[in-house]
């Protein structure tokens, strides 16, 4: 059933309002600040959505993020296959969070994985923002959405000054994954949810916003290294993705030296790297995720 029966009233009120005040902006061509708005909003509202829906009992598997948009709606008139191409394989072209979620919107492939999901599927809540986040496909669409800015988030973290990412690198949303510059190990943060009137140390504000009453914070752990391969934050092509689709995000980077790629992904709590090939998909069409490791089992293989 793709309708959330008992979806809460208050979710939806919190999803039309930030629409509805943005009912004036041209979304093809969105202002500046528009971008990293509609990212930040999406990113908090599902995150909050889901913690409701999981704990309401209702099944997790159909609302993960869709790996790759479904290809009857890549086939659509509407859809920029180009666009897509430059958001999954050329992320470092944006200069900033801001600039690709206007991309995402003024390209058309927000509206049009919408508007063709609505169809495909005989969803058409999909359509309304008033009741679209009462359907399942919301989630498998803002979720891989999501994971496009992560994508960026990879490189551009690193051009922000930054170091850190979130995600579900092991066990569950929520944890945040960080790159000491000082020394090359990886830190992973894993959250512990406690009461507001519990008392928190300074780590709390990395764990995100929290709108269920609960506070967050993080218990740090060191999980890896990677000394061997220089300073991964030297520019080099890097990518935080799930490349074999089990749901957890692993980290990519490219070799300057030798042009390989690695892959960091967290295996009984350390992270472990594998050298691996990357198959770039996605013109003109696809059979499966736009960006994937290959292998014969997991799309992932040593070298």
């Amino acid at each position: 059933m793709s309708i959330i029966s008992g979806f809460p009233r208050t979710l939806l009120e919190e999803h039309r309002r930030w629409h509805n005040a943005r009912h004036t902006v041209d979304t093809d061509r969105p202002p500046d600040g528009y971008g990293e708005d509609f990212l930040l909003f999406h990113r908090s509202f599902i995150r909050k959505a889901l913690r409701w829906y999981e704990r309401a009992g209702h099944d997790l598997n159909l609302v993960e993020p869709w790996s790759s948009v479904p290809e009857p709606i890549r086939q659509a008139s509407c859809y920029d296959r180009r666009a897509e191409y430059r958001v999954l394989l050329q992320p470092e072209t944006f200069a900033s969070s801001d600039e690709l979620g206007r991309f995402i919107e003024g390209s058309g492939l927000h509206g049009c994985i919408h508007q063709e999901a609505a169809e495909l599927f005989e969803e058409p809540e999909l359509n309304d923002f008033d009741i679209a986040p009462r359907s399942t496909y919301f989630y498998n669409i803002h979720g891989m959405i999501d994971r496009w800015w992560r994508n960026w988030e990879g490189l551009g973290n690193f051009n922000a000054g930054l170091s850190f990412w979130r995600g579900k690198f092991y066990e569950r949303e929520g944890e945040v994954l960080r790159y000491r510059r000082e020394d090359g190990s990886w830190w992973l943060g894993r959250p512990e949810v406690r009461s507001r009137r519990e008392k928190f140390g300074p780590v709390r504000e990395a764990a995100g916003d929290n709108a269920a009453g609960e506070n967050i914070r993080l218990d740090w752990g060191a999980v890896g290294e990677s000394r061997t391969f220089g300073a991964v934050n030297d520019g080099r092509p890097f990518r935080v993705w799930d490349t074999d689709g089990d749901g957890r995000l692993d980290v990519l980077f490219q070799s300057p030296l030798t042009g390989d790629w690695w892959e960091g992904s967290l295996r009984s709590g350390r992270l472990v790297w594998s050298p691996i090939r990357l198959e770039c998909i996605g013109l003109p069409s696809q059979s499966d995720d736009p960006l994937r490791a290959i292998s014969s089992r997991k799309r992932k293989t040593p070298i």
